[in-house]
């Protein structure tokens, strides 16, 4: 039997597909859920200023649904919103090219050479096409390494000291024997003179004593 997906994977794959695709994919309690959780992720997007409490209230109300079952929608909701936002950019940025490219084609049409200019300029520094090459970083492709971490000193090209526990104790023994003080320091007030350091700033309108 395939692994049910979570609310939060659903709507990563599903959260746009249609109510007759989702009935399709996913048992009737899920895809009702993916369909409410898209329902509100819109209502939230037109009221953004809307609180945690006052999203909580509007589902519970429209959908009957509980308490703890609302503020999970809405954590549903909260993971979604990075990953929504990225696809929302990527679809602005491609509607934007294309209404630049429609920009010039009619200022070409018109022979507006003007037009010409700032619609191609626009596009040109909207795009970064002005930067060489070798400055655009492939952000996206680089792979984080998989660094641990290690208390074998080999990774460094060093060889490690055999039974190093006991050879440090045995160390610490030899150079503290002459030097016990270093180890047993006992407690010293600061001798900080605060009375001074901290005294209030004169206004200078003190006069000094005779």
């Amino acid at each position: 039997m395939p692994k049910l997906l979570s609310p939060l994977e659903a709507c990563k794959v599903d959260l746009f597909a249609s109510e007759a695709e989702l009935h399709e994919k996913y048992p009737v309690a899920l895809a009702e859920r993916v369909m409410r959780i898209r329902e509100m992720y819109n209502y939230w997007l037109a009221n953004p200023s809307m609180k945690d409490r006052q999203l909580r209230d509007a589902i519970m109300s429209r959908y009957g649904v509980s308490q703890s079952t609302a503020y999970s929608d809405i954590s549903v909701i909260h993971q979604l919103v990075p990953l929504l936002s990225q696809k929302s950019r990527d679809f602005h940025r491609a509607r934007a090219n294309e209404m630049l490219l429609e920009t010039y084609a009619m200022a070409k049409a018109r022979k507006d050479t003007k037009s010409m200019e700032r619609a191609a300029a626009s596009y040109a520094k909207y795009n970064r096409v002005d930067l060489e090459d070798e400055m655009t970083m492939p952000y996206d492709e680089i792979v984080i390494q998989p660094f641990c971490a290690t208390l074998d000193v080999r990774v460094l090209g060093l060889e490690p000291i055999p039974d190093a526990y006991n050879y440090i104790a045995q160390l610490t023994k030899e150079l503290s024997r002459d030097f016990r003080d270093i180890e047993d320091v006992e407690f010293e007030d600061a001798d900080l003179e605060e009375q001074l350091l901290f005294a209030p700033l004169s206004d200078g309108n003190d006069k000094s004593e005779s």
